[in-house]
């Protein structure tokens, strides 16, 4: 018998953070692990959009901080993740990892704190996601790649295998990383680039095959 489900506060109502409130709905569906209590955001927009999914506003994040509750950061930029996250674990909150059901996660894999995997994504073997990264819808990370802290994959992301992605790397929507390559900290790649080799930390790619922006 299962114990009652788990408070849970979102932070940050805008669309990414929506999509979080949707994924946590079809994992309740499956069990009802968690109780969304609310959403908290410091500059809320668009709260007729929470209205319709039944959702409410509780305030800034201050107010999370005020009354403690487990936490997913439902923000779509790994830099803002960060600050947040510093702020709210230096406070004493607790992070969710959450796995969509619609999602595939292989064995071996090892996810870290506060890591977010969306329907459709895959995870295959023998791979590392690093704090508070997050997958994005349809996403793959294939065999023996490891994944940095506060890493976001949009929508499509193909990343092979053994690769190797550093902290705080954004991912457009449907860029591929081929087998075996380095992406440093820091580092873009564009929407629908396609990486043939190692990215330097702090870089911008994109194109097909992707070269540093100019």
């Amino acid at each position: 018998m299962t114990g009652a489900p788990t408070d849970l506060v979102i932070v940050g109502c805008g669309g990414h953070g929506r999509e979080l409130f949707e994924t946590i709905d079809a994992l309740n569906a499956v069990e009802h692990r968690w109780n969304v209590v609310g959403f908290v955001d410091d500059a809320p927009a668009h709260l007729d959009r929470l209205d319709r999914l039944g959702a409410r506003l509780l305030g800034d994040t201050q107010w999370l901080v005020d009354h403690p509750s487990t936490f997913v950061l439902g923000i779509g930029t790994g830099a803002v993740r960060r600050q947040l996250s510093t702020r709210l674990e230096g406070a004493g909150l607790e992070p969710a990892t959450l796995v969509h059901p619609g999602a595939r996660i292989g064995p071996d894999v090892e996810l870290g704190r506060g890591v977010v995997v969306f329907h459709g994504a895959t995870v295959t073997t023998d791979v590392r996601i690093g704090d508070h990264s997050h997958l994005n819808v349809g996403c793959s990370v294939q065999h023996d790649t490891v994944v940095g802290d506060f890493v976001q994959f949009s929508p499509g992301v193909f990343v092979n295998g053994d690769c190797t992605l550093g902290d705080d790397v954004f991912l457009g929507t449907g860029a591929i990383v081929t087998r075996g390559l380095r992406v440093g900290a820091g580092a873009r790649i564009g929407a629908g680039a396609v990486v043939l080799g190692d990215v330097p930390d702090g870089v911008t790619v994109v194109g097909v095959p992707a070269q540093e922006r100019s």
